[in-house]
């Protein structure tokens, strides 16, 4: 009996995805408003970015880190520019962050978010940004070694 229930579960859990149910058409109620909000659709339908936006960003991170191709078509980046809420301060709410856009959805179909163990969770203002250019992109290449060695430095990386 235990050996049917087991052939039961693998065979549900394989013939049924988890994603398909995620929605289920329903409406997102977060706090604070976004400018995904103001939109009929996301970059790719609705239906389609609600069940396959990590495919869209798996395959936009190979590009980027594999491939040296950025768009901003699928990008976290834009991702987060455009769906993160604002406070009545006018102030980013994370979108990682309780009753937001990403937490929401997440939490709902026990899926882990680990984009943000790295990604900023609220869009970068332009005064943070290095420009490309000059001394500052000196300043940037310099910073990011300094902080390589220090992290070899306290892991004892050894080849």
């Amino acid at each position: 009996m235990s050996q049917l229930i087991k052939m039961l579960a693998i065979s549900i859990m394989v013939f049924v995805p988890i994603s398909s149910h995620s929605h289920d058409g329903e409406k997102h109620s977060l706090i604070g408003e976004s400018k995904a909000d103001k939109l009929d659709q996301c970059v790719e339908p609705t239906e389609v970015m609600q069940k396959e936006h990590f495919e869209f960003l798996y395959h936009q991170r190979e590009n980027t880190v594999e491939k040296g191709i950025r768009t901003k078509n699928h990008s976290l980046a834009n991702c987060i520019d455009c769906h993160v809420s604002y406070d009545e301060k006018g102030k980013a709410i994370p979108v990682n962050a309780e009753g937001q856009f990403c937490q929401t959805c997440h939490v709902k179909t026990a899926v882990n978010i680990d984009c943000f163990s790295c990604h900023a969770t609220v869009p970068r203002d332009n005064s943070s940004k290095i420009k490309s250019t000059g001394y500052n992109q000196n300043i940037h290449i310099e910073s990011t070694a300094n902080n390589l060695v220090e992290y070899y430095k306290e892991t004892n990386y050894e080849k």
